[in-house]
């Protein structure tokens, strides 16, 4: 009996073992069936897309996807409005004056100019870089007064000038760069040039040559037109009126319109100034300049930008 459980165990083993003994090595056992299902599947199936790490740097996202763009670089080939370009409209008003050591260089009389401008301008701004395009009118009227040129007699050819509703609508561009030394404050400089279109007349009347000289020829009550009294109730120009109509001349004299006053003369701006912002209020701008535009001027303005 034990014999015949001795037996049945080998013949038992060897009924199990799937393969023979090869050079002295067993072979492995089958793999399960579920394993070869599996392993045919791998096989069908299609490699893995090769994905990228979500919000690494330097990466945009595939279409369609949905996802937010990628601040920096990409997100400033929009078609929007760089950075730092901007456009604007302000306004200013002026102080000008033409003082009589600049008139000295042309004449030995004359009488200063203290008058006003103002102007509307646009501009388009990048950086710190500004084209400014304005159009204003400025006021070139001085006081009546006896004029006299640099190298005229004064006997003869001392005048008494009467400026009326002289002049200029101008237009003008000009380039200005801007500083900024603060988040509030900074400064500006530039120049431009433009055209004006003069108003206004100018009527001249010649002064007595019997009491004019070159010591009282700035003086109208010493040196006036004959038939003219300074010192008269009725007004200046009532009496030149009642002189009557005619050709002027020294010994009997008329007033007349000159006629070389052009219609049109070139302007020549230059300007330096400071600039005001609040840094709260967006848009804002505020300056105070001075400068030269065909007289020198101080001024200020108001801007905003869009």
């Amino acid at each position: 009996m034990a014999r015949l459980a001795l037996a049945w165990i080998v013949v038992t083993a060897f009924a199990l073992l799937p393969g023979r003994l090869a050079h002295g090595a067993v072979a492995p056992l089958a793999p399960p069936l579920s394993s070869l299902i599996l392993a045919a599947d791998t096989k069908e199936m299609p490699p893995p897309e090769d994905t990228e790490e979500p919000g690494a740097a330097g990466t945009r996202p595939r279409a369609g996807q949905g996802e937010l763009p990628v601040v920096g670089a990409a997100a400033d080939e929009g078609p929007g409005r760089p950075a730092d370009l901007s456009y604007g409209v302000a306004g200013r008003l002026r102080w000008v004056t033409v003082p009589r050591f600049l008139l000295n260089l042309f004449t030995k009389q004359n009488v200063p100019l203290s008058s006003w401008a103002t102007a509307a301008e646009v501009f388009r701004r990048k950086g710190d870089f500004e084209f400014v395009f304005s159009i204003g009118y400025q006021n070139m009227t001085p006081g009546d007064g006896n004029w006299l040129g640099k190298t005229n007699p004064a006997s003869t050819d001392t005048d008494f000038v009467q400026i009326r509703g002289l002049g200029f609508l101008g237009l003008d561009a000009s380039f200005v760069w801007h500083t900024w030394f603060n988040e509030w404050f900074g400064a500006h400089y530039g120049a431009g040039l433009g055209i004006g279109k003069v108003f206004g007349n100018v009527y001249r009347t010649s002064n007595d040559p019997a009491i004019c000289n070159d010591a009282n020829a700035g003086n109208f009550t010493q040196c006036h037109p004959r038939g003219v009294d300074p010192n008269s109730n009725v007004t200046i120009d009532r009496q030149l009126q009642n002189l009557g109509t005619g050709p002027d001349d020294p010994n009997n004299p008329h007033r007349f319109a000159d006629s070389n006053v052009p219609g049109f003369i070139p302007i020549v701006n230059i300007q330096l100034g400071i600039d005001f912002r609040l840094p709260q209020v967006r848009g804002w701008v505020a300056k105070l300049e001075g400068g030269f535009y065909d007289a020198f001027f101080l001024g200020g303005g108001v801007g905003y930008t869009f």
